[in-house]
């Protein structure tokens, strides 16, 4: 089974290289630096992952930026959720579908 605090692959060098090209003393938070684990994308409600997922797809810093497994993957976790027929996990599954389109 896939480690429920896996960050869907991303390894730790990735987010210090992230921090790293923004400045590791930088005031300004960087959007797209949170990438959530596989726990929080089952468990969470979609209004809190709604903007961790669309941030970390969208906004992410080249060193974070997920490919189209892990994206796949993410939407996989979506699907399988209990309320994945709520329009808002509905919501997230169509953003991951309108990435893996790009």
């Amino acid at each position: 089974m896939t480690d429920p605090d896996d960050r869907f692959g991303m390894p730790a060098s990735a987010f210090q290289a992230a921090r790293e090209s923004h400045g590791i003393d930088s005031p300004v938070f960087r959007t797209g630096m949170y990438v959530p684990t596989r726990k929080e994308v089952a468990t969470r409600s979609a209004a809190e992952l709604y903007p961790i997922v669309i941030d970390w797809m969208w906004e992410s810093p080249s060193e974070l930026i997920p490919d189209n497994t892990q994206i796949a993957d993410l939407r996989a976790i979506l699907v399988a959720r209990p309320d994945a027929d709520a329009t808002d996990i509905q919501q997230l599954i169509a953003a991951c579908d309108d990435y893996l389109k790009v």
